[in-house]
């Protein structure tokens, strides 16, 4: 079976394709065949990753009339493949996301994904509309990342409204979790909305929050994920194999298998 989770926020800068790409990276460290598909016409996935940018990516598949995958991009971890968006020329946006729609590309994506990935990922651009209205038409489960300061709080009651719109609709897409990001326990104005958001949101947030650190400045100055900016990761980089853990909690994915166990140290 395929997993298949948007990413989403309806306040930019919030943190959301960071959640997503270090997720990415720590799904396939666990084994999971994952692709990671960049919806956000910015292209905040090829920006965020060396190596990737120049890719004709989902962009040209569309304009090309290719197959959906057919700008699938390989990496070093064998469990890891990207979709990059590509280059969308900013006056073709707008139209970039109505074709997206009428190609419908997120469906025919997951319908060519079945049985070569274990996990679709999906990174969408900011708000409630486009291409963050169709993946959250189209995938099983949605991951809402929400900053933890005031405003960001104070908007996130309209994206869980949108997607209860859905739902009602005939939609299938559920709420997998909320995720906090650039928190600070030594921050009491940060730590308040932290609270604030455990309070409002209770079991639907991730026990995992995402820190405000300066590393990831570093990891995405280099164009790696966090696990790849050094060959000891920093530490903070294992707060996505926890919130990794946790997603495949709530998505019931068992642990272990048939032919998975206890690894000996000493032969």
């Amino acid at each position: 079976m395929t997993h298949s989770i948007s990413f989403c926020s309806l306040k930019g800068g919030a943190g959301k394709t960071t959640v997503a790409l270090n997720s990415a990276y720590s799904f396939g460290r666990r084994g999971a065949r994952t692709l990671l598909v960049d919806l956000d016409p910015q292209g905040a996935i090829g920006l965020s990753l060396d190596g990737v940018g120049g890719r004709p990516g989902l962009h040209a598949c569309l304009r090309d009339d290719s197959p959906p995958l057919s700008g699938v991009v390989s990496t070093r971890m064998r469990e890891l493949h990207l979709l990059p968006v590509g280059d969308v020329p900013v006056l073709d946006v707008d139209a970039f996301a109505v074709e997206l729609r009428e190609k419908d590309i997120v469906r025919r994506i997951l319908a060519a994904s079945q049985g070569d990935y274990d996990v679709v990922l999906f990174d969408t651009p900011a708000g409630i509309g486009g291409a963050t209205r169709l993946a959250l038409e189209c995938t099983d489960n949605a991951i809402v990342v929400a900053q933890t300061e005031p405003l960001a709080l104070r908007s996130l009651p309209r994206l869980l409204e949108l997607m209860a719109r859905l739902r009602d609709a005939g939609n299938a897409c559920t709420l997998l979790g909320v995720v906090g990001t650039m928190t600070s326990f030594r921050d009491p104005v940060l730590l308040a909305s932290l609270e604030e958001v455990w309070a409002l949101y209770q079991n639907e947030v991730f026990d995992t929050s995402i820190p405000r650190d300066p590393i990831f400045l570093q990891a995405s100055r280099a164009g790696v994920p966090l696990g790849l900016l050094s060959r000891r990761p920093p530490a903070v980089a294992a707060v996505f194999d926890k919130l990794v853990a946790e997603i495949e909690e709530r998505l019931g994915v068992e642990e272990g298998g048939a032919d998975d166990g206890p690894i000996r140290l000493v032969d």
